[in-house]
Parts: C-alpha cells; sequence; structure tokens
C-alpha cells in the first residue's frame, strides 16, 4: 500500500499527528518518517522504500514536499 493512500485511509487524529511530526523541527527526516510510519502502523522500511533516496538516504527536501503534498491534499477533503 502507498503513502498516498494509507494518509487517505486515517483518521482526523491521525492526520494530525502526520502533520505534528512533519512540522516538528528537533529531528530528521528518516525519525519522521519512522514516526509516521508507526502512525500509519506500516512497516517503516516499507514506507521509506516509497520515498525519494540517494545512495539508501533519503533526500530530505524531495521527502518532505511528497509527504506534505499527500497531508495537504487529503486535509482539503
Amino acid at each position: 500500500m502507498t503513502l498516498k493512500n494509507r494518509i487517505d485511509e486515517i483518521d482526523a487524529t491521525g492526520l494530525d499527528a502526520l502533520w505534528a511530526i512533519l512540522k516538528y523541527k528537533e529531528i530528521g527526516i528518516l525519525r519522521k518518517v519512522k514516526c509516521m510510519a508507526y502512525v500509519l502502523n506500516v512497516d517503516s522500511d516499507e514506507l521509506i522504500s516509497q520515498l525519494p533516496q540517494d545512495e539508501g538516504r533519503l533526500l530530505d527536501q524531495p521527502t518532505r514536499t511528497e509527504i506534505h503534498k499527500h497531508l495537504l491534499a487529503r486535509s482539503k477533503n
């Protein structure tokens, strides 16, 4: 299941949690994605594999942008 599908299925409280994780500045993108995987109840490796990477490392800005795009679309529904 894709990140977008998981975000589309989450309830309002879960959506708020994902926004809070994304906006929290004290942790890096990898920890954010692992926290999001926990909230979404998916394997973190599965989620990480779907996101922009370079040589096995998550790309910070493209990953944040992609997650933000999905959260924004879901929030408008």
